[in-house]
């Protein structure tokens, strides 16, 4: 394959391949790049006479030798999109990007830019234009290749694209990575991806991908029966929890702030100024306690068993070590006879009581210990009266009485950044 060769911007510090001087110092479009193997060389040296070998991401990027495109419409829109796919001779495994350009604090278009930038544009798509279902047709043209997603979002984004992936029913299971763009982001967090991108080098990120340890990532189906009402049975609604589900007062300042937001959308497009409302709604309930004495109207089994309640006015389920923007709420003194960490790979889920809306603020700072109920497989909660606050992976609605069980799903391939050795 040879090279294809476009003038101006050039990394920075980037040194020609034929002299070993630095390239593009002057403010002008100068000195030229190969748009594959991202190699440099200054106008007036002498282009190198070797063929591209797509440069140091080769195993992920799509090469153009290798596919064949076709031409589709998409709202109304043109677009050339992968027909086929020829496996290239060498150790393989193709990145698929698919970013929210509408997450962190509209961050996610940068991302989108800095990728094309780097891989085959046919790889990375926009799931605001394109629906993940429609972007993971192209695994299907290599069902023997495995694939790496790297999920650029929040929770409900990575909720969206597991989703997708169990729908598609893939020959090879993908794996998947994530680069944080929401504003809780604690999927990410759990996995040791940070807090939150902030214009980080591409470069560097994808450095710690290549060293990323995978793992089997439990998921869970939390179905919900809802009471009918004069002998009339309701359908059952099923919820897939990659991170947590709760019901009371922690739900009702989701649930605030969802409401909040879809009537005044322009007020939520700043991930601080987000936890900044997120702490309003948490103060307010403080007040308001619209979840007072939740253990006298629910019910909760852990395997078949009932446990005793104390005075609580929440409930939380966790499949991961991050709760609410970073907060370990397993972590601390509870029943002696459980382990003090989590895994999110052992087929057991965490249950944990909130006192209050001040207990969830002062466990945030470590002022609190969490109030620990037990582990379990399955869990059931009975919603016996009235309307409680739910939510699931930071979706939120308002639940009228129901009976809710939740049951171990199929795990996903995920990877865990492995920490730097000093």
């Amino acid at each position: 394959m040879k090279h294809h060769w476009i003038r101006g911007n050039l990394p920075l510090c980037r040194e020609c391949v034929t002299c070993g001087d630095f390239c593009g110092r002057e403010p002008k479009l100068m000195d030229i790049r190969c748009v594959w193997c991202q190699m440099v060389c200054h106008d007036d040296c002498n282009k190198p006479v070797t063929s591209c070998d797509l440069g140091k991401y080769q195993k992920w990027v799509l090469p153009p030798t290798s596919i064949t495109l076709k031409s589709i419409w998409v709202k109304g829109v043109r677009k050339q999109v992968v027909k086929d796919i020829t496996a290239p001779p060498y150790d393989w495994q193709p990145m698929l990007v698919l970013a929210n350009r509408k997450s962190g604090d509209n961050l996610g278009q940068s991302v989108l830019q800095m990728f094309r930038h780097l891989l085959n544009p046919a790889q990375v798509v926009d799931i605001c234009e394109v629906p993940p279902e429609a972007a993971l047709d192209i695994c299907k043209l290599s069902p023997n290749t495995q694939y790496l997603i790297l999920v650029c979002g929040g929770d409900g984004t990575v909720g969206w694209v597991l989703g997708a992936i169990d729908k598609m029913k893939l020959q090879t299971r993908p794996l998947v990575c994530v680069l944080p763009l929401g504003t809780g982001n604690d999927f990410a967090r759990s996995l040791g991806w940070g807090s939150g991108y902030a214009d980080e080098d591409i470069e560097d990120i994808l450095w710690d991908i290549s060293r990323a340890r995978t793992i089997e990532h439990d998921r869970w189906s939390v179905s919900i029966r809802n009471y009918g009402y004069f002998g009339i049975k309701r359908p059952i609604k099923t919820l897939i929890m990659n991170c947590y589900f709760s019901i009371g007062c922690d739900a009702a300042v989701v649930l605030n702030f969802h409401k909040n937001r879809e009537e005044n959308p322009s007020l939520f497009k700043n991930r601080i100024l987000n936890k900044a409302w997120y702490l309003g709604y948490g103060t307010k309930d403080v007040f308001e306690s619209v979840c007072h004495k939740l253990n006298e109207r629910i019910a909760v089994e852990l395997d078949g068993k009932a446990i005793d309640l104390p005075e609580l006015e929440g409930i939380v389920l966790l499949n991961i070590a991050s709760w609410s923007s970073g907060c370990d709420l397993w972590a601390g003194s509870g029943l002696e006879d459980l382990p003090a960490t989590q895994s999110p790979s052992d087929g057991l889920i965490e249950v944990c009581g909130l006192y209050s809306s001040l207990h969830v603020g002062r466990l945030q700072v470590g002022l609190a210990d969490p109030c620990r109920l037990g582990q379990a497989k399955t869990v059931r909660i009975v919603v016996k009266s009235g309307f409680v606050p739910a939510q699931c992976d930071g979706e939120p609605w308002d639940q009228s009485p129901c009976i809710i069980s939740v049951s171990a799903h199929t795990p996903a391939l995920i990877t865990r950044r492995e920490e730097e050795v000093s």
